[in-house]
Parts: structure tokens; C-alpha cells; sequence
């Protein structure tokens, strides 16, 4: 009997994990818009530095992912980073939980779960096509793939997209339960300073009031070669400025971080996550779609947040996506 083709769509997280889920019973093929896997594991390089800009760590509040974790660290992919939460003037919140990190970087832990995965980069799906038993998807490049079943991990407002231009009815149950997620945008800021940043031990504040979430200096924290930090700012500020040009955001942003040092000229980028994480999220780890043919979309906004939550939701979906395979047989 042949092995029912699959189609994951998206290369982050929860994909890769659904895809390492359905490997040993299907053959599968995950596609990305992107011209690399990882999704919000990004990291960037900017002459001599390297600098995470998505994800800046993981953490581990299940035994599932705690055994994933451990794998990785086992095989050096993953490295312990700090514990707790570091305040702007180096102060401990000991929240109990260890933060990791990518020994190389957050996106190398992607590279590694995509190694023995078909990905197919800078490859947008232009729409999903139901063919009863079957699903049809329409590449933009006009070619297509057939698929007996398919994960979805984009985020839920461009899953949906995909749904419709594939002229694919949803349940009013579903839709209902689609759209009541919702997602908090974030501006990242990246530079490369002219020498230390300022930043305490380990290389990261978290939280600081204001315009700032998150800032992280890539070098304490391993990962450059040369000091360069990441700000994160609020969804607040993020949804004000989005828009603005690129210079006055992070002229706002730097002010606001008041580093000791300068950043290097032309080393300063701006990345604009308008899924940067879920604000409202769906109460299970993923979601089938009624009335079509096998079909089951996850993500980071399906049963918890997070690295460890798009984990969890890729490897449920997995599961839940073989149990409609082998219903339908």
C-alpha cells in the first residue's frame, strides 16, 4: 500500500514538528514562502554579527517539549542560556524557569529539524483546493501539488486566505473558532554597535517600560562575534509606528534603550512581525477542519504560545492529521 501524500505548509516550529510527526507513515513535503525554514527562528547576519531577531529563546513548562529539549541538548543543538527574568539594572525576578537558546543561533535549531525533511523555500502556496478526498495545492508559481491530507501552520488570517481562494466553504463552527484568534504585531530593531552595549549579564532585559518589550545583546549572549543588539518593541508602540519609515522608528527605539555605545553606520534594519505573537489563543493544540477532506491547522496560536507551544500544536496536529488519514482509508 502507498504512503499517503502529505503537504505542510510553513517551515517554523510547528511545521517542522508536524512534519518529523508524519515522516515514518507519509510522504511529505513541507513548502514556506520564505527563503529559509524557521519562521519567527530568525536570525540575521549584519557583517561580523549574527543577531536572533524572532524567538529569542524557549522555555519548558511540559514534559513533551522538555524531552525535545533535551534531545537537543544532547546533540548540541540547544544550550541553557539564564533563568528567571533580568531587569534594565541586572536584577533576578526568579520565575523558575530556564531559558535556552540556539547553541549557533535560534535559527540553526530549524536547520537541524528541517535536515531530513523535503522543504521547499521561497515557495508561496497560493490557494487550497478541495477535491473531496484529496487536496490540490495551488502554487503561486503555477505549478501543484496533490495531497491526501495537509497541516497548515501560517498564521490563521493567512490560512484562511488560502481556504478562500481555494473557494473552500468552512462550518460556521470553524470560522467561528478561526477568527476569534488574534495576533499582537512587533518591531524589531537590529544594529551593530562601535563597542559594549551596556546591557547586564546575561546579554538580555526583560521586561522594560516603555516603548521596549525585550532587548538582547547578541554577543553576551553568544551568538556574535562583535556587540549587536535586538530591541523588540511593544505591540503598542509597534501598531502606532508601523508604518513609520524605518529611521524614525529606530531613532525612537535607541532612545528609548539609551545603550553605551554607538550603532555602526548602515548596520541598522527594521523587521516587521505582523504575527508576532497570539493575543488571544484557540483552547486546543489544533484544529480539523470539518466537511473537507483531511486537513488540520496549528501554530503557535493553538493551545499555547510560544516555541513551546508551536511545538506541542505541530506534533498534536501530526497525530490528529494520520487519525483522519486512517479514518478515510
Amino acid at each position: 500500500m502507498s504512503r499517503p501524500r502529505v503537504v505542510v505548509i510553513g517551515a517554523g516550529m510547528a511545521g517542522l514538528t508536524a512534519a518529523h510527526g508524519l515522516s515514518s507513515v507519509c510522504e511529505v513535503t513541507v513548502v514556506d514562502k520564505a527563503r529559509g525554514v524557521g519562521g519567527r527562528l530568525a536570525t540575521r547576519r549584519i557583517g561580523e554579527a549574527t543577531l536572533d531577531h524572532g524567538a529569542q529563546f524557549m522555555t519548558t513548562h511540559t514534559s513533551e517539549f522538555a524531552e525535545m529539549l533535551q534531545r537537543w541538548v544532547a546533540t548540541g543543538v540547544v544550550t541553557d542560556w539564564f533563568r528567571g527574568r533580568i531587569g534594565p539594572e541586572g536584577e533576578t525576578d526568579p520565575d523558575g524557569h530556564l531559558r535556552f537558546r540556539g547553541q549557533v543561533s535560534m535559527n540553526a535549531v530549524a536547520k537541524k529539524l528541517s535536515e531530513s525533511l523535503e522543504v521547499r523555500s521561497a515557495s508561496p502556496v497560493s490557494a487550497l483546493i478541495d477535491q473531496g478526498d484529496r487536496w490540490v495545492v495551488s502554487m503561486a508559481d503555477g505549478t501543484e501539488l496533490a495531497a491526501e491530507g495537509i497541516v497548515v501552520t501560517a498564521p490563521v488570517p493567512q490560512s484562511l486566505a488560502l481556504l478562500n481562494n481555494g473557494g473552500v466553504a468552512l462550518s460556521a463552527e470553524d470560522v467561528a473558532a478561526l477568527t476569534a484568534i488574534a495576533y499582537e504585531p512587533c518591531l524589531a530593531l537590529m544594529a551593530v554597535l562601535d563597542g559594549p552595549s551596556g546591557l547586564p549579564a546575561p546579554g538580555a532585559v526583560d521586561p522594560i517600560a516603555g516603548s521596549i518589550d525585550w532587548m538582547a545583546d547578541n554577543q553576551i549572549k553568544g551568538i556574535s562575534a562583535v556587540p549587536a543588539v535586538t530591541i523588540h518593541a511593544t505591540a503598542e508602540f509597534s501598531r502606532t509606528y508601523w508604518d513609520a519609515p524605518d529611521k524614525e522608528i529606530a531613532d525612537l527605539l535607541l532612545a528609548a534603550a539609551s545603550l553605551d555605545s554607538a550603532v555602526v553606520p548602515e548596520t541598522m534594519q527594521i523587521q516587521r512581525w505582523l504575527y508576532a505573537r497570539p493575543s488571544v489563543v484557540h483552547p486546543e493544540r489544533c484544529l480539523r477542519i470539518d466537511g473537507v477532506a483531511p486537513l488540520v491547522c496549528a501554530g503557535d496560536a493553538f493551545g499555547g504560545a510560544k516555541v513551546e507551544g508551536a511545538a506541542l500544536s505541530g506534533a498534536a496536529a501530526a497525530q490528529e492529521l494520520l487519525a483522519a488519514l486512517d479514518g478515510d482509508v
